[in-house]
């Protein structure tokens, strides 16, 4: 029997999907959604974020983005650039470096098997409809990033799926940027897997510069090979409301992973990330860093997991959570967890929110500093740890333009 819940409405804003290497997972989507409704913040993934605009007021309606259009949000020059608008993909068009592969998901038989996280992850399986999938041979060391441009326009509604393969001893930097253009309501979901071969090096840029009409969930599932080097940064700079789940199963042994992010929020912002680090195996380390300023009445949510399962002895697992609040309205909701199986680890994590310290902002006012070069000083301080983990040079500079440009700032390279 059909439901006739508000997840069902929602879903028949969209098309089964025409991905064959989807369909493996299809009926265990399908199972999970019979037994759900449109979360609230009654669910616990969804306690700290209102959802209710989302399902009473999207209706599809796409346009098309030109390609000129597109390449104005694209970040790196030199990247070799994928472009989605509004769910329709272009793939590159000049000749590839030897040994990178990039083709259209829908060509993908099969796709690595994914974990049904929430009602929008296993919609994802279901309604999917474009999306790349990118891999790196063996021992290929790729000279310049790939670039992944999404832009959104108008009242665009969809999912879309990437498979990203990173094969034994190879190197490779990617760039993921979402941004937004003319956008009323509109609906984002994306969905990425990474798979980080044997003694292989993979870092990710995540830059976030979506418009306040937009509702954005973004979704990294990474599985990490033996003595494997997993980086991601994510800069939220802007977005209505901003999602980030990020779930790495750590399967190999000496493996090492580093994730670190930064939001800066104002307006009525909300921007929540999710990490979940699954330590399978022994001798692997992770490093998880996350910082966040909020104004006006934005609010933050932070939910970090690790765990340690009972054969990963020998672990070492590091979570930080850092908030400054500048504004009496702006809110954070933070909640790092340890769950270990192992007696031989080293675990720590940490959570702390507060304001700026008038001391000190009077000691920097006594010696010529307005205030706000003051503030702005102690804030460039305060994030300085996560920007300077930037590894490529072109987005190190859209961050700190954007900062500039949003906040007013004068921030320098």
């Amino acid at each position: 029997m059909e439901n006739t819940n508000k997840l069902s409405l929602f879903e028949r804003n969209f098309q089964e999907t025409t991905i064959p290497g989807l369909s493996s997972m299809h009926a265990a989507a399908r199972a999970y959604l019979n037994t759900q409704d449109f979360p609230t913040t009654r669910v616990e993934r969804f306690k700290y974020t209102r959802l209710t605009k989302l399902a009473n007021g999207i209706t599809p309606d796409s346009t098309h983005i030109d390609l000129a259009h597109l390449k104005k949000h694209q970040i790196c020059a030199d990247a070799i650039a994928v472009f989605i608008g509004n769910g329709k993909l272009i793939l590159p068009t000049e000749e590839l470096p030897k040994g990178l592969h990039i083709e259209s998901i829908e060509n993908s038989d099969q796709l690595p098997q994914t974990n049904t996280k929430d009602v929008f992850a296993a919609m994802n399986v279901l309604y999917a409809h474009t999306g790349v999938r990118i891999s790196v041979e063996k021992n290929v060391v790729l000279e310049h990033p790939v670039e992944i441009v999404h832009v959104c326009s108008g009242a665009y509604a969809g999912y879309t799926r990437h498979a990203i393969s990173v094969a034994e001893n190879a190197q490779a930097k990617f760039v993921m940027t979402y941004a937004s253009d003319a956008c009323l309501d509109a609906f984002s979901h994306v969905h990425t897997t990474i798979e980080v071969g044997a003694n292989a090096h993979v870092s990710m840029e995540k830059v976030q510069l979506e418009s306040s009409a937009l509702f954005s969930f973004v979704d990294e599932e990474v599985f990490q090979g033996q003595q494997s080097v997993f980086q991601i940064n994510t800069m939220t700079l802007d977005g209505k409301l901003v999602r980030n789940d990020l779930h790495i199963q750590v399967q190999g042994e000496h493996a090492e992973t580093h994730l670190n992010g930064m939001y800066m929020l104002n307006g009525q912002q909300h921007v929540a990330n999710y990490t979940t680090v699954d330590h399978q195996v022994p001798n692997c380390e992770s490093h998880e860093l996350y910082k966040g300023i909020m104004d006006d009445k934005s609010v933050a949510v932070f939910n970090g997991k690790v765990f340690v399962r009972k054969d990963a002895q020998k672990t070492n697992a590091y979570q930080s959570n850092a908030n400054v609040l500048i504004s009496e309205d702006a809110s954070v909701n933070s909640k790092p967890e340890l769950e270990i199986y192992a007696d031989d680890v080293k675990c720590s994590h940490g959570s702390t929110t507060g304001q700026l310290d008038d001391d000190a902002i009077f000691y920097l006012r006594a010696r010529g500093l307005s205030e706000k070069s003051a503030k702005q000083l102690m804030l460039t301080a305060f994030m300085s740890d996560v920007l300077e983990k930037i590894s490529v040079p072109a987005v190190k500079a859209k961050v700190f333009k954007t900062i500039n440009e949003r906040f007013n700032w004068e921030l320098e390279l």
